[in-house]
């Protein structure tokens, strides 16, 4: 094997992972699509912006990240597609960040009323030898904090949810799930 291949492999990242939430479909549905308020609560992100709408379920969006050890800002564009209230879908179409980056949020009713089974995908791969290494280093981190800020925007929105107890506790339901 080449080392341009073997170089190749290591930029590339997968991840999936499902977990049940206690809050309904609808309102994480609401959270996920909603990219224009992503600088608001997702981590990292300096700016997002909806840029061209072709219908209320397919548009693209731009954003910006920004990490503390690199000066820099980067923006990169998305084509989003919403499947409602089942589906956000976003793929990378215009970025000097990524080579791709494609990520897939699935909501499907959860086991008790106001609960959602969140599944999680993302596949992606960084131009830079360098981003790619420090998403290596620093992966597991990015993915909960990603993840834990969805939850805390529907807290924010949506008030305190039913405790587990309240919520009907499946003993598996609460246990996440991750492949990659």
């Amino acid at each position: 094997m080449n080392a341009p291949a073997l170089f190749s492999d290591a930029c590339s990242k997968k991840h999936q992972e499902r977990k049940l939430i206690r809050f309904s479909q609808e309102q994480i549905f609401s959270v996920a699509a909603e990219v224009e308020n992503y600088k608001e609560f997702v981590p990292w992100c300096q700016r997002s912006v909806i840029v061209d709408v072709r219908d209320e379920d397919n548009f693209s969006a731009e954003l910006e990240v920004g990490f503390k050890m690199f000066v820099e800002r980067v923006r990169y564009t998305s084509e989003v597609t919403l499947t409602r209230p089942n589906k956000v879908v976003s793929k990378v179409s215009d970025s000097t960040l990524f080579n791709h980056l494609d990520t897939t949020w699935e909501f499907a009713p959860g086991p008790t009323p106001n609960t959602c089974w969140l599944s999680f995908r993302t596949d992606f791969e960084f131009k830079s030898p360098l981003y790619a290494q420090v998403a290596n280093v620093f992966f597991d981190e990015v993915v909960r904090r990603m993840m834990g800020a969805f939850e805390k925007r529907c807290l924010k929105l949506y008030g305190n949810a039913p405790t587990q107890q309240q919520a009907g506790r499946d003993p598996l339901a609460y246990k996440v799930y991750k492949v990659g």
